[in-house]
């Protein structure tokens, strides 16, 4: 088992945090009730789990707490450390130790830069984008709704006072492709760029005339926290990964500095934004001016 305070060992100390403070419970309450110092619980919530920290300490410190049922279940499962070689949250309703954990990352992020070459960030998407997105992806039609109301609710978290900041690195190219329809995705833009007006939201446009850069291999995002290190999270057709070997988080970490150096700054990605969405709009009007005519 990995004792070197990786991606489990941060979402186990995140939520064992969030329950203590659930529970109306104080560090030094908890950590005298168990004969721990302070320093080593702290720890633990930060964590920087140690090789002296086993799953029965875990359990100890859950039964002072007074955590029962599934949530006692999901800490357990991170404490008994099944995600030694990357650890990955499934888009499968019952992973919901992996999912709350990933979204305790993203609500305690203090900058998330998320690169997207060729589709829109979930948390910029409008519904009816989100709805095509996920037709396209050939998701089973019973569950696009609870996927669209997970997916779409999500966006709240651009609303928090204390929201992380955020940079999206995205490509011309992506927001220039119609996407089922011109005005679908002129509206689209249009909300990318409103959301670019918050003071913690930066949106950066890679301009098509760059052929070659880090994003060809796909999306990704960096999480920065406070007071831990960077987590990468890569995300699949049904699953995402949060790599956990160093030199690859670090390899990620350069491909999001090198997408955004080719990127356009803020105020000419915005403006770029405008005219993609001007284009897409005259698109539909020709298209209507059209209609019914003969070829």
């Amino acid at each position: 088992m990995n004792r070197q305070g990786g991606i489990g060992d941060l979402g186990l100390g995140m939520e064992l945090r969030r329950l203590r403070q659930q529970a109306g419970m104080s560090l030094e309450y908890v950590a005298g009730a168990l004969g721990w110092s302070t320093s080593m619980l702290s720890r633990l919530e930060r964590g920087g789990r140690g090789a002296e920290t086993t799953p029965e300490d875990v359990s100890a410190l859950l039964g002072t707490m007074r955590v029962i049922g599934e949530d006692r279940a999901r800490v357990m499962r991170l404490a008994t450390g099944k995600h030694d070689q990357g650890w990955w949250e499934g888009h499968d309703p019952n992973a919901s130790d992996q999912v709350r954990t990933y979204l305790t990352f993203e609500r305690k992020a203090k900058k998330i830069t998320n690169v997207e070459p060729q589709l829109v960030p979930g948390l910029l998407q409008t519904s009816d984008y989100c709805r095509t997105l996920l037709k396209a992806l050939c998701v089973d039609e019973s569950k696009i709704r609870v996927r669209m109301a997970h997916r779409l609710g999500r966006q709240a978290l651009l609303d928090f006072h204390d929201a992380p900041k955020f940079e999206f690195i995205l490509c011309e190219l992506a927001l220039r492709q119609p996407f089922s329809s011109h005005l679908l995705m002129a509206r689209q833009v249009r909300q990318i760029a409103a959301e670019a007006a918050r003071p913690h939201v930066t949106v950066r446009i890679v301009p098509i005339s760059v052929t070659a850069h880090p994003g060809l291999l796909g999306g990704f995002s960096v999480l920065e926290f406070e007071d831990e290190g960077p987590v990468v999270f890569v995300e699949g057709r049904m699953s995402g990964m949060f790599p956990q070997n160093p030199a690859e988080v670090a390899d990620y970490i350069v491909a999001a500095e090198t997408q955004a150096a080719l990127a356009l700054d803020e105020q000419r990605s915005i403006e770029l934004m405008d005219s993609i969405a001007e284009d897409l709009e005259k698109v539909r009007v020709r298209s209507d001016r059209t209609d019914g005519l003969p070829d």
